[in-house]
């Protein structure tokens, strides 16, 4: 499996994740010792996929794009929008229940042995 494809099948993955709720085939993807780094927090693929279900417990999507920007080597970048309207308030975060949410962020991921070891993430959220 090239780069490229493996970025094709995260976007799909993570894209039904987020409608269906089910994290199964997505967790696949990610190498044990997995890292995530935004500019608020680091986590591990528990703590990942588990933003990514409560997202989708609490919210309608209204917009979910991700497009793959660069697939090379070991690296694949996304693009990533989003719409939500929030019906309920995400644990730990704070309170966003009845609030319409737009984000966009840069995705960057490392493959290691064909699955996901390391992602970086920057971006922009607004409400409303």
């Amino acid at each position: 499996m090239t780069i490229k494809d493996i970025a094709e099948k995260y976007a799909r993955e993570w894209k039904d994740a987020a409608y269906t709720g089910n994290i199964t085939e997505f967790k696949k993807m990610f190498a044990p010792g997995f890292k995530y780094h935004d500019v608020i927090i680091e986590t591990n693929v528990d703590g990942y996929l588990g933003h990514l279900a409560d997202i989708h417990k609490s919210a309608e999507i209204l917009v979910y794009d991700l497009k793959v920007m660069i697939a090379e080597g070991s690296l694949f970048g996304l693009d990533f929008r989003s719409k939500y309207k929030f019906s309920a308030d995400i644990p730990g975060k704070p309170a966003i229940a009845g609030k319409e949410v737009t984000a966009r962020y840069f995705i960057f991921l490392h493959v290691k042995d064909g699955k996901v070891d390391e992602s970086w993430s920057a971006g922009t959220a607004t409400e409303k």
